[in-house]
């Protein structure tokens, strides 16, 4: 991960108090005219560039701390190397060096990036593709054999891009080789640089021991390559280990385990919905489970905490911290190796919410009793239940839009259950700003009123790319409250009960963690946790890019970074900077630049998309390594092995290669793919876990373990008909929604089909189902 750009255009770190953001082109060199390096095909020498104080990334060489996380260079020893804690946080806050706190390099969940330089040029040298192949190469050293995971390899003769088609084991050591069979279009040779020749060449009695340890880490990358016969000269090798990603999630399921999660049953009410198919919702219920997250309502309302658009981790510190060892150590296997256990925040806050949906239990029953027989039917564990997980910007509520079915009818009834997500439904955090408006009041209500701190008004909240950490605890506790729930519905019996689990979209990738949860290392389900099915609608993996690539959540991703105080105030730093000074405020020079916009517009509109596109790859890496072990690409082994009975639904449109007006698009919020990584989206999911194609009437003893791909409707049809055919705008229209109803009936019918028969069987009625369902001859014809 090293970005180089020409002519000497590579911005700084810039600090702000308690945040690093790393703007990596000098807005000052964008407005001087830096555009760039032009493509040649000229005889020019290529090599991988390389220092022992800049080594490309990953690399093992950097060696990794006491705890096992990762050493990166100028990283703070402890709190004391700054003069606040602030200032220590920020180091790990920032996406350019949050991935120090983790025990180990990404799984390719993001493509790794090797760096070429042209040698004594300022051009960029045309690559040869077709020599990329076999001399561009992964290795496993334990088997010492190359990767099997379907590289595809490429370059823009900046760098040479590794995408991998599987995620990278976790905890395994890796070598990467590039050899000299890499050539330009003109039939040159990748060379390797003087530093890189010069280490290996180095006496080890006449270098220090670091730089001892990365030349023989590079030698052995060397001799594995070696010893599959490989003949190529070398123009850059490295060694790497993967992080430990299963070990965060799978100590917080233990230690949420050992305390035991409750239910309390003891302050029920009951409301009868329906007419003819009566049914009742249940609230007042609340679950005790482990909080890891550092930051409740009284931790807002103790540190003051109020949202500022100009400081945000200044205003609300602890909504960026994240989990952390009871002495703030970071959460590496070596911790948990060592007896670590992880800080928990509880208080009377943090008790979780739980509606419940029941049968008609309740007609010409004393209303007086209506709480005890709903609690009595919960508790009976001979009723089987159904887990629901609602996607981002919902709530519990959500389930609402499917529960009926589970409830009523004929046969078998539920226990159908939801819960809220943090920042989500009751789970928001109000500031002490004590703000209020029409829309902040029904979530913040007096007296101390404030804003909410809600998924709903911001995604960001949730999904927290300001600091990794925090995003990365935001997704694990959503799943140790899930397996909380799960926990707390045996009630104490040993033998546990039935349980399933239905998530959509957000939830639906939280659907896959949370099951994936649920085996040990061994892919042995763990004692009283087992779902018997386990059905995701519309999620994704690679989480990172896969935002960025979404029709609509990219937009917003895009300008979230474009307007944030760090990018603002570099932008009035460099037009304005007689008002905007080292020692001027961010609220002070992002107001100057705002009163200046008239005048200045092009040169602030062109210095956002610049300074955006130079921060995206950075982000991308930083981020998303942080969070590989809370990224499904990485959370599938488990079930796939253990066979899990399965069923996803995929949004898949009846475009063709094309949309065009009148047709369904795919998926426009979890894009099923992206062009620029093969890690990202519903379809490599698909391919991690394993599953087929279900395309009629199914039936399987063993568990059914497919997917179906929905023709018509879009992202959000599995609860409700929203999303017609594409209209001008190039988005989903209205129209059509009788069509769109039907494919919803047909994807919840699925999953209820799953649910009932417990994963063996599946219906599809020929009277409607065919036309929501993808025929894979028909996607042949339009290919």
């Amino acid at each position: 991960m090293i970005y180089r750009y020409p002519h000497n255009c590579i911005g700084t770190s810039i600090m702000r108090k308690l945040n690093i953001l790393a703007v990596s082109l000098s807005a000052a060199f964008i407005l001087a005219g830096c555009d760039g390096e032009e493509s040649t095909t000229e005889n020019i020498a290529v090599e991988v560039p390389f220092a022992l104080n800049d080594i490309p990334m990953p690399n093992d060489g950097y060696g990794y701390d006491d705890d096992g996380s990762i050493s990166l260079p100028d990283e703070p020893s402890s709190p004391q190397s700054y003069s606040t804690n602030e200032e220590y946080e920020a180091y790990y806050q920032s996406f350019e060096t949050s991935y120090a706190a983790v025990d180990g390099w990404g799984l390719c969940v993001e493509p790794i990036e090797i760096p070429l330089d042209s040698v004594n040029s300022g051009q960029v040298p045309a690559i040869d593709q077709s020599s990329l192949d076999g001399n561009v190469l992964l290795i496993d050293s334990q088997t010492n054999n190359v990767f099997d995971g379907g590289l595809k390899l490429s370059s823009d003769g900046r760098k040479l891009v590794v995408e991998c088609g599987s995620a990278l084991q976790p905890s395994t050591t890796y070598h990467l080789i590039v050899t000299s069979g890499v050539k330009t279009t003109e039939g040159i040779s990748l060379q390797a640089s003087t530093a890189f020749t010069e280490l290996l060449d180095a006496n080890p009695e006449d270098i220090d021991e670091k730089q001892t340890n990365l030349q023989q880490l590079t030698k052995d990358a060397i001799s594995a390559y070696q010893e599959l016969g490989g003949a190529n000269g070398i123009a850059y090798a490295a060694t790497f280990k993967t992080q430990s990603s299963y070990a965060g999630i799978d100590n917080i399921v233990q230690q949420t385990l050992e305390n035991k999660p409750s239910l309390d049953l003891e302050n029920l009410t009951v409301e009868i919905k329906g007419t003819v198919k009566k049914y009742a919702v249940v609230t007042g219920a609340t679950l005790t489970t482990n909080n890891y997250l550092p930051f409740t309502q009284d931790i807002a309302n103790r540190e003051s905490c109020v949202l500022n658009s100009y400081d945000p981790i200044a205003g609300c510190p602890s909504m960026f911290k994240w989990m952390a060892g009871e002495n703030g150590e970071h959460l590496t296997q070596n911790f948990f190796e060592n007896g670590g256990k992880i800080d928990v925040h509880e208080d009377p806050t943090t008790l979780i919410p739980v509606d419940f949906y029941l049968p008609d239990l309740f007609t010409d029953k004393n209303e007086k009793l209506h709480s005890a027989i709903a609690k009595q039917y919960i508790e009976n564990t001979a009723n089987p239940t159904v887990l629901f997980i609602h996607g981002i910007t919902g709530d519990r509520g959500s389930a609402s839009l499917v529960a009926k079915d589970y409830v009523t009818g004929i046969g078998k009834k539920y226990v159908f259950a939801a819960i809220d997500m943090p920042y989500h439904g009751d789970r928001i955090i109000c500031d002490t700003s004590g703000y209020s408006d029409d829309t902040t009041i029904t979530y913040c209500p007096g007296p101390a009123f404030g804003k909410p701190i809600s998924a709903r008004a911001d995604k960001s909240y949730f999904i927290n790319i300001t600091s990794p950490l925090a995003l990365r605890s935001n997704i694990h506790q959503s799943v140790s409250d899930f397996i909380g729930l799960r926990s707390a519905l045996n009630f104490g019996e040993l033998s546990g009960r039935e349980a399933h689990l239905v998530g959509v979209s957000l939830g639906g990738i939280m659907s896959v963690m949370t099951t994936e949860a649920t085996y040990d290392q061994d892919s042995n389900p763990i004692r009283k946790l087992q779902f018997e099915t386990a059905n995701y609608a519309v999620p994704g993996q690679g989480l990172v890019n896969l935002t960025l690539s979404s029709l609509t959540l990219g937009s917003e991703m895009e300008e979230s970074v474009k307007k944030s105080a760090d990018v603002q105030r570099a932008i009035a730093e460099t037009l304005i900077p007689n008002l905007c000074t080292v020692e001027t405020s961010n609220e002070e020079c992002i107001t100057q630049l705002n009163n200046h916009s008239d005048q200045l517009s092009d040169s602030i509109e062109m210095l956002e998309d610049e300074i955006y596109d130079a921060l995206i790859p950075v982000l991308k890496h930083g981020v998303q390594q942080t969070i590989d072990g809370a990224d499904p690409a990485g959370k599938v082994a488990r079930q796939r092995e253990a066979k899990q009975p399965t069923l996803l639904i995929e949004a898949v449109g009846d475009c063709g290669t094309e949309c065009e007006v009148g047709e369904y698009m795919p998926d426009t919020v979890v894009p099923n793919n992206a062009d620029n990584n093969i890690m990202t989206g519903t379809d490599p999911l698909i391919s991690a876990l394993g599953l087929d194609p279900i395309l009629e009437t199914t039936s399987n003893a063993s568990g059914i373990r497919g997917v179906i791909k929905a023709t018509v409707g879009g992202h959000g049809t599995f609860l409700f008909p929203y999303e017609g055919p594409m209209d001008e705008s190039g988005l989903p229209s209205t129209e059509n929604l009788g069509d769109v109803e039907s494919s919803r009936k047909t994807q919840q019918e699925a999953v209820l089909d799953m649910v009932k028969s417990k994963g063996t069987d599946i219906v599809l009625n020929e009277s409607d189902d065919y036309i929501n369902i993808v025929d894979e001859h028909e996607v042949e014809k339009d290919n």
